[in-house]
């Protein structure tokens, strides 16, 4: 009986230093930017009422909210004068002295009426 035919094998670690070497080439590959490649193209379709409140309901954003949202980051906020309002020492007193008062009084008539 005659032996198979041997054909000479190629080292393992031949094979993966070559397997290593086209996934790094793959990982460097970029990818094309899909999303706003097709976004012209999905822009005017009606979404579902049902798809659009699983979108709400799971925090998901369309195209042009996403949009929306780089725009206002890009540009400056606004000054808002009502960021700098300061409380005048009598009125802090008064207002929680005020909310004591009517935690006091509510605390009461749940423990008098209950």
């Amino acid at each position: 009986m005659e032996a198979p035919n041997e054909e000479p094998r190629e080292d393992i670690d031949d094979m993966e230093a070559r397997n290593k070497k086209q996934r790094e080439d793959i990982d460097d590959m970029e990818a094309p930017n899909v999303s706003s490649s097709l976004s012209p193209l999905y822009e005017n379709v009606a979404i579902p009422w049902w798809k659009t409140a699983l979108n709400f309901a799971c925090g998901v954003k369309s195209a042009q909210e996403r949009q929306m949202e780089e725009q206002a980051e890009e540009q400056p906020e606004p000054e808002r004068p009502w960021e700098h309002i300061v409380e005048e020492r009598k009125y802090f007193w008064l207002y929680n002295g005020g909310a004591i008062a009517l935690a006091a009084g509510g605390i009461f008539m749940w423990g008098f009426y209950s």
